[in-house]
């Protein structure tokens, strides 16, 4: 997870465009399962975490994904506050894929 921070009026139309052009990046990578960016535009705030199919797969991906990390906040003109490891120890995700099945 990495926690940025700006000073964009709209951080979170800024996030989501950005999630939108690192995914499109990402998905090209060996084990990346999916993205998630969580912005709040009080405090310019915005965590992304970005999830792996193992520990093993985001270690030999780190350099690739500080790269494009570096790149994206540099871009949109963020700061990098930290960036952190963290292993899913719960996940239930069934409404958002429920909310994504065609009817």
């Amino acid at each position: 997870m990495t926690t940025t921070k700006g000073t964009a009026a709209d951080m979170t139309a800024l996030a989501a465009m950005a999630g939108e052009t690192m995914v499109e990046w990402l998905r090209d990578l060996e084990g990346f399962e999916g993205l998630v960016m969580l912005s709040n535009d009080e405090t310019g705030t915005t965590h992304v975490i970005s999830f792996w199919a193992s520990k093993e797969v985001a270690d030999r991906r780190r350099v690739a994904r500080l790269k494009l990390r570096d790149r994206m906040t540099t871009t949109v003109s963020v700061e990098v506050q930290e960036t952190e490891a963290y292993d899913v120890a719960f996940a239930d995700l069934s409404s958002f894929r429920d909310a994504a099945r065609p009817d």
